[in-house]
């Protein structure tokens, strides 16, 4: 709770993601007289890098190499059966 205090505070409505409504942002006091459009872009910028689902992506693309090694695998194991048993 801020009383009695001047603070700096910069409010990012549209946060991707779908977690979060919006973000505060309690600018440092030494760098309080930044000009707006300055510091609205670092919140910005931080919200981007900080709080979108970015594990997605990376999990989508782990769980499909599984798949294809598991198929080479079986694959492999396939060709080597067939070669002993012809």
């Amino acid at each position: 709770m801020l009383r009695g205090v001047n603070k700096k505070i910069i409010e990012i409505n549209n946060v991707e993601g779908g977690y979060f409504d919006k973000v505060l942002f309690f600018v440092n006091d030494e760098k309080r007289f930044e000009p707006d459009s300055v510091l609205s872009r670092q919140a910005e910028k931080y919200v981007s890098d900080s709080c979108s689902l970015k594990y997605k992506k990376s999990f989508f693309c782990v769980e499909t190499l599984k798949i294809l090694l598991k198929m080479a695998i079986s694959g492999g194991i396939g060709v080597a059966v067939g070669t002993l048993l012809f």
